[in-house]
């Protein structure tokens, strides 16, 4: 803008450095996230661990949920709308065991076998015994943030709300949607806080405007470039939809120093900015989704796993 320009705003209404930068957040994370459809080699592994995955045995651990009357009655109600949605679309969807397929390939690829996977489970007690067995964070941060999550996870069960979610200070991965593109973003998550070295007080920075910003931005990366060298397109497409929702809702929900992204209270954080997200990350999808995702649709070839190092024939999840 020319100084003839600046001279036609008044002092009071002149738009701020920060208000301009903020407008154009989500342009520059898109940009940063999806310029050139590719994001070269994917590192498999942590910077504990080699390049590609180690041969191990381990797996992490699954604990899958039992029907409770009253929490599954809950979500029923809270998911009517949801539901009858995708009956009126009347197309095919992902189930719970493919997004519990999808984040465990992940989690075993980067070689993450201390995090426990828990499919439609509630327990706040064993969450609470997890927080305080973890020897890498700090008793600050387990007692007042760490504090906090469990009781919102106890306020608000993610298997009632079917979101997924990622705790780093109990190291629990919360499935219980049927999107693998959600699974295996939260999966990124668990590797993106294992490589800090101050693992409560990297999780902790959701308090400071925009700083979980920069944080999903990481987090996307990675998980873009894990599904466009080992997923099938449909989630290649979808994680698109899914990172860009999730960072112009938090740029949006961080943008007040009022307002620290608490993204998992439903209804309650800002549920306009999250709104606006999901819209911007679905057009976002449709823009950015590749034309040779309909070739490989229809003419899939076998995918090389690292760890084999054969290649394999396409399936449902994995080309």
């Amino acid at each position: 803008m020319s100084l003839k320009d600046n001279r036609e705003f008044p002092s009071s209404t002149r738009p701020t450095e920060f208000a301009v930068l903020l407008r154009k957040l989500p342009a520059i994370a898109f940009l940063c996230l999806f310029a050139g459809c590719s994001l070269g080699p994917y590192r498999y592994g942590t910077e504990q661990t080699s390049l590609l995955p180690k041969e191990s045995p381990l797996s992490p651990p699954v604990l899958v949920g039992g029907p409770v009357a009253a929490m599954d009655e809950l979500e029923q109600i809270v998911n009517a709308p949801r539901d009858a949605f995708a009956r009126w679309r009347n197309t095919a969807e992902s189930t719970k065991q493919d997004a519990l397929i999808a984040a465990m390939a992940y989690l075993e690829d980067n070689d993450l076998h201390d995090v426990i996977v828990e499919v439609h489970h509630h327990d706040p007690a064993e969450q609470w015994k997890r927080l305080e067995a973890n020897p890498d964070i700090h008793p600050l941060w387990k007692y007042t943030d760490g504090a906090a999550r469990i009781g919102t996870y106890a306020m608000f069960p993610p298997r009632v709300y079917r979101f997924d979610s990622y705790n780093p200070y109990t190291k629990t991965l919360s499935i219980n949607s049927n999107n693998p593109a959600a699974a295996i973003y939260e999966a990124a998550k668990a590797k993106q806080h294992s490589m800090v070295a101050w693992p409560g007080a990297y999780a902790a920075m959701r308090y400071v405007p925009l700083a979980p910003v920069g944080q999903q931005i990481a987090v996307s990366q990675d998980a873009m470039a894990y599904v466009q060298q080992n997923a099938d397109p449909t989630i290649e497409q979808a994680m698109v939809s899914h990172t860009f929702s999730n960072i112009t809702g938090t740029a949006l929900l961080g943008s007040s120093a009022l307002t620290p992204q608490l993204n998992e209270i439903p209804l309650v954080s800002a549920p306009a900015s999250q709104a606006i997200g999901i819209a911007t990350g679905n057009i976002a999808g449709r823009l950015a989704n590749p034309r040779s995702f309909d070739r490989v649709a229809r003419n899939p070839q076998p995918d090389f796993n690292p760890k084999s190092g054969v290649s394999q024939p396409s399936g449902p999840i994995y080309r």
